[in-house]
């Protein structure tokens, strides 16, 4: 009960603090896209976690935020996308442990699930889908070479 409580005030933070950043830029669509696909993939692909419910909160809503007014070009976003892919082969799931609901069992097919949910954007060729994928991905990277201990 507490954990989805956390989750609960946690969402409501990003989505506040991304309404204030959106004041200032006036791309509330790109920053609702971008959240979309960031927690989207983060769901299968886990990522770096912050210690602070709030400090996620904040980097979340202001990396969203700053993101939105990139504008990719299609080689940017099939380039972005492509890596992307390879990323989340190699390296989903990190730090789904948990964090997250999907029994263990399944953690084989998240790597697969994925890829797929990246390589929709090159049916899609959504700019912002790819950076949120792309910076996403990065996490995984993060996490796995940084955060871990041991």
């Amino acid at each position: 009960m507490q954990h989805k409580l956390i989750i609960i005030m946690n969402t409501a933070a990003v989505v506040l603090f991304t309404l204030i950043g959106v004041l200032f830029t006036d791309r509330g669509s790109e920053v609702i896209m971008l959240l979309k696909c960031f927690a989207l993939l983060r769901l299968v692909s886990g990522g770096l976690h912050l210690e602070s419910s709030m400090g996620c909160a904040i980097v979340t809503a202001g990396t969203a935020t700053l993101l939105s007014i990139i504008n990719a070009n299609t080689t940017w976003t099939i380039s972005l996308t492509a890596i992307s892919m390879l990323i989340v082969l190699k390296y989903a799931p990190s730090g789904i442990e948990n964090q997250s609901r999907i029994p263990e069992r399944f953690y084989p097919l998240l790597p697969v699930i994925s890829f797929i949910i990246v390589a929709s954007n090159l049916w899609f060729l959504s700019s912002m889908a790819a950076i949120a994928f792309f910076v996403q991905a990065l996490t995984l990277v993060i996490n796995e070479h940084f955060m871990k201990r041991g």
